[in-house]
C-alpha cells in the first residue's frame, strides 16, 4: 500500500511539474554564458576584449548545462527543465524518506497516514511543482537547501563523521548553486565544532568533515580573480537600499497563498511546550541541537534579508519556494509531538492544505492574466471570501507596479513575446575587428539569439559600470511627479473631478516615451482603480490619481532601478538592427574592438571614484 501511494505521488509530481513547466528570460542569461564557454571564451557575458562580468547566479548550474551540452549535444533551453525536474524528483525522495522517519516524543514513528499525507500536501503545492522548472538554478538550490536542513535535524546520537561530510557537502552545493548558500556555509562552519565536540571526535575528524567547504573557498577565490569581485554583479545591480515596503507584502502573499500562516501558532505552542519540557537541561539541550538551531537561524536570516533588504523577488515566490517542503515537514513533526493521537495531526494538515489551495485558486482564475497587469480576483470568489481576496488583490497590485512577484504565466508569456523579435539563432558574418553592439533592457533572449553580438545590459545585471551607477535620487522622482501631476487637470476632459477609464488611459499613456494605445494602458488602469479608487469604484479623483502616481514613483521597480550613466552606452556605438527576418550590422568608420579596453578602463575608474549617477 505504501509503495503504491508513493508511486502515485511521484507520478503526480512529474506530471504536475511538466504541466506547469516554463522558461524565463533570465534563464537565457545563463544560457548565453554557457554558449560563450562552449565557444572557448569561458563563463563571460561578452567575449574578450570585454572584461568578464558575473551576471549569472548559478555557478554549478552553468557548469552542469555546459557539461550536458558538451558531452550530449543538448543545448541549455532543451536540457534545463529536464534536469530541473530530475532534481525535483530527488527532492521528492528526500521528502518521502524524511516524512516516513518522523517520530513522536515517545520515539515511535508517526505512521504512514501522517507521513504520506504530509508528502501529498507538498506534492500538491503549486510553488513546489512550479519551481521545478524555469530554466534557472532554483530546483538544484532547493534540493541542496532541503538536504542541508534535514541533516541539521538528525539526532545527536546519529551524527558521525559521515554525517558531517554530508552536511558540509549540502551547504557547499547550495553555495556553489546560489550566492545565498554562503549563509549556510557560515552556519555549518560555526555550528559543526560545537555539535561535533559533543561526540568527542578529534580535530582531524572535524576538519575532514568540513573539507567540502574548501570548494566554496576556492570558488570565491576564483570569482575574485576572474571577475574582480567577491559577489556576483547581480548583487550590485539589484540591491539599492532596504525595501521592506515591498518585501513585507511579498511575504504576506506567500503565506496567504500557501496556507503557511497556520505554521506560526503551531510553532509557538511547540516551542513553549518543548522549552518547558527541557527547562532543567535547557543549555545542554541547546548545545545538542546546535545544527538545528543553526539551520533555523540561517533560514530566518535568509528570508529576512529578502524581505527587508531586497524587497522580495522579481519572480513569484522563487526565493521562498524552498520553505514549502520544510514548512510542511516541520508542521507534521510538531503536530505529532504535540498531539499523541493521529487524527488531530491529520486534521491540522488537512486544514493547512485547504488554506494552501488559495495558490491554486489564484492560478486557475488568473490563468488568462495579461503579460502586463494583474487580474483582480475578489469579484470571482464567493461573497464570504471577498474581503480577504480584496486585501490580497491590493497587495498584488502594489507588488506588480514595482515588478515584484511577477507571475510565472506572465513570465512565460513575456518570453514568448520576446522570442518573436529575433530570427533563428545562428552565425552571421561580421568584421572581427568591428564588434557589433546591441543595447537592451531584456537581455536574456537577446543575448542567446544574438550570440555574435556584444550586448550592453541597460539594467546592469551583466554590466559592471551600470551596476555601480547611482540610481535616480529623490530630486528626479519629485521632478517626474510634478511633470505628470501638472497635466492631471487637462486629463479630466469632462471637468467632473474624476478620471474615468478612458481619461486614465490617456493620462497614464503620457508617462511613457512612446505614446501607447488606450487598450495597452488597461492593465495599468485596472491597477490604479483597484488600488486607489475610494469615492467611486470606476474612477479616480485627482488626489487619488496623484496617490497612484506617487506609488509608481516611490521606489522604481525590482532590478530596474539602475540605468547607464550619460555617455556610457554611446561610447560603444550601437550598430545592430534586429527583426524577425534577420540582423543588420552597420559598419563603423572607426573599428570598435581596439578601443574597448580603453573605454571600459575609463568608465570603471569613474565608477570607482563614485562619479557615476543616472540622469
Amino acid at each position: 500500500m505504501r509503495a503504491a501511494v508513493l508511486l502515485i505521488l511521484l507520478a503526480v509530481t512529474i506530471v504536475g511539474a511538466s504541466a506547469l513547466a516554463f522558461l524565463c528570460d533570465d534563464a537565457f542569461i545563463t544560457f548565453r554564458y554557457v554558449s560563450n564557454a562552449m565557444a572557448g571564451h569561458g563563463l563571460v557575458w561578452n567575449p574578450p576584449p570585454f572584461q568578464p562580468v558575473e551576471g549569472y547566479t548559478g555557478f554549478s548550474w552553468a557548469l552542469l548545462l555546459w557539461a550536458v551540452w558538451r558531452f550530449f549535444g543538448v543545448e541549455p533551453p532543451a536540457a534545463a527543465n529536464v534536469l530541473s525536474i530530475a532534481f525535483g524528483i530527488c527532492q521528492f525522495v528526500v521528502i518521502a524518506t524524511t516524512a516516513l522517519r518522523l517520530r513522536r516524543r515517545s520515539g515511535e514513528r508517526v505512521g504512514d497516514a501522517i507521513a504520506l499525507l504530509t508528502l501529498a500536501c507538498i506534492v500538491g503545492n503549486r510553488s513546489f511543482l512550479q519551481w521545478m522548472t524555469s530554466g534557472l538554478e532554483t530546483a538544484l538550490f532547493n534540493l541542496a537547501h532541503l538536504v542541508w536542513v534535514v541533516l541539521a535535524f538528525v539526532p545527536s546520537e546519529r551524527r558521525d563523521a559521515r554525517w558531517l561530510v554530508k552536511w558540509s557537502a549540502a551547504a557547499a552545493l547550495a553555495a556553489l548553486t546560489r550566492p545565498d548558500g554562503l549563509l549556510f556555509v557560515a552556519a555549518t562552519a560555526a555550528a559543526a565544532p560545537l555539535a561535533f565536540d559533543r561526540a568527542n571526535r578529534s580535530l582531524r575528524a572535524l576538519m575532514t568533515g568540513l573539507l567540502p567547504l574548501v570548494l566554496v573557498a576556492l570558488h570565491v577565490a576564483w570569482r575574485r580573480w576572474f571577475y574582480g569581485d567577491w559577489l556576483p554583479n547581480t548583487y550590485y545591480a539589484k540591491v539599492v537600499e532596504p525595501w521592506p515596503e515591498a518585501g513585507v507584502p511579498f511575504l504576506k502573499c506567500f503565506l496567504f497563498e500557501h496556507g503557511l500562516w497556520l505554521w506560526f501558532p503551531v510553532a509557538a505552542l511547540w516551542a513553549a511546550h518543548d522549552t518547558w519540557r527541557h527547562r532543567a537541561s535547557l543549555l545542554a539541550t541547546t548545545m545538542r541541537r546546535m545544527p538545528a538551531f543553526a539551520a533555523l537561524g540561517a533560514i530566518v536570516i535568509h528570508v529576512g534579508y529578502y524581505v527587508y533588504q531586497v524587497g522580495g523577488d522579481h519572480f513569484e515566490y522563487r526565493v521562498l519556494s524552498q520553505l514549502v517542503p520544510i514548512g510542511w515537514l516541520s508542521l507534521a513533526a510538531m503536530g505529532a509531538q504535540l498531539m499523541p493521537r493521529v487524527w488531530p495531526t491529520i486534521t491540522l494538515l488537512a486544514l493547512t492544505f485547504v488554506a494552501s489551495t488559495a495558490g491554486w485558486v489564484h492560478f486557475w482564475i488568473s490563468r488568462d492574466m495579461p503579460m502586463n497587469g494583474v487580474t483582480p480576483l475578489a469579484d470571482r470568489v464567493p461573497a464570504v471570501l471577498r474581503p480577504i481576496w480584496r486585501w490580497h488583490d491590493s497587495l498584488q497590485m502594489f507588488l506588480h507596479i514595482h515588478f515584484v512577484g511577477m507571475r510565472c504565466n506572465q513570465i512565460a508569456a513575456a518570453l514568448a513575446h520576446f522570442q518573436t523579435r529575433y530570427p533563428p539563432r545562428g552565425d552571421f558574418n561580421t568584421d572581427p575587428d568591428d564588434i557589433p553592439v546591441q543595447v537592451d533592457a531584456v537581455v536574456g533572449t537577446t543575448g542567446w539569439y544574438l550570440r555574435d553580438v556584444a550586448i550592453i545590459d541597460w539594467l546592469g545585471l551583466n554590466d559592471w559600470v551600470t551596476a555601480r551607477t547611482k540610481p535616480w535620487g529623490r530630486e528626479h522622482t519629485e521632478a517626474a511627479f510634478q511633470e505628470h501631476a501638472r497635466v492631471l487637470p487637462a486629463a479630466d476632459t469632462n471637468g467632473d473631478g474624476f478620471l474615468d477609464r478612458s481619461e486614465l488611459s490617456r493620462w497614464i499613456g503620457s508617462f511613457f516615451p512612446v505614446q501607447i494605445r488606450e487598450d495597452d494602458a488597461s492593465p495599468a488602469v485596472d491597477m490604479a482603480i483597484n488600488l486607489y479608487a475610494g469615492r467611486r469604484g470606476d474612477a479616480l479623483t485627482r488626489d487619488e490619481a496623484e496617490a497612484f502616481l506617487r506609488g509608481i514613483l516611490s521606489r522604481g521597480a525590482m532590478a530596474h532601478e539602475r540605468v547607464p550613466p550619460p555617455g556610457y552606452v554611446d561610447a560603444f556605438e550601437r550598430n545592430v538592427t534586429v527583426s524577425p527576418e534577420g540582423v543588420v550590422v552597420t559598419p563603423r568608420a572607426n573599428k570598435l574592438k581596439p578601443r574597448i579596453p580603453a573605454i571600459e578602463a575609463e568608465w570603471r575608474e569613474k565608477a570607482r571614484r563614485g562619479e557615476l549617477k543616472a540622469e
